[in-house]
């Protein structure tokens, strides 16, 4: 018996969330999971972009749940005063899943305890969960500790049920990473899992 696939859509930051999704999308195919995530591109996080791509969306497709996934580095600094603005959100506008504090440290909590802890100290050096690092800083620190020759918009490795647990067991773990889009993939992963 063929599963007819529930269709989720992700209004997005950028290319590298896009990406993202595309091999999230392939490895449920893959594995059997009946649900299929469409990324919707803003191509920036700030909320006044956010809020009219989610709108637009929303009037396209009004009898679809539309999830909206961003970093959360812009908001702490309050670029364009976007805390502010998500602060006093309209309610039909949806909670935001929010990556603490910028989509390569989304990356890095897929990768083992020790490479996670190394990462989070060159964070704390930084002070990034205070005042996050801009993409000018933190590029050139993901590729000397992460990821070499890291691009964005590239996914550094292929997504696979073990890198998902990991990206679980961190998302739960003590040190400031967080991501409430992993929540919404545990989430699909244990709704839609396979039929045998």
């Amino acid at each position: 018996m063929t599963q007819t696939n529930t269709s989720y859509i992700v209004v997005c930051e950028g290319n590298s969330e896009y990406a993202y999704i595309q091999k999230l999308n392939r490895f449920f195919a893959e594995n059997g999971y009946a649900c299929i995530i469409n990324a919707k591109r803003v191509d920036c996080g700030h909320f006044n972009e956010v809020q009219r791509k989610y709108k637009t969306e929303k009037k396209n497709n009004p009898r679809t749940t539309i999830y909206i996934w961003v970093d959360k580095d812009t908001y702490v600094r309050n670029d364009c005063g976007d805390k502010d603005k998500y602060e006093s959100k309209a309610n039909n506008l949806p909670k935001f899943m929010f990556s603490t504090m910028n989509f390569e440290d989304f990356l890095a909590m897929h990768q083992d305890a020790k490479t996670l802890d190394n990462w989070y100290q060159v964070c704390s050096r930084q002070k990034h969960h205070i005042n996050p690092m801009t993409e000018g800083i933190y590029i050139a620190l993901v590729e000397q500790h992460l990821f070499k020759d890291y691009k964005k918009g590239d996914i550094p490795f292929d997504i696979t049920e073990d890198c998902l647990k990991t990206l679980f067991v961190n998302n739960k773990g003590k040190h400031m990473f967080r991501c409430d889009f992993a929540d919404f993939i545990e989430m699909l992963i244990s709704k839609h899992m396979p039929v045998e």
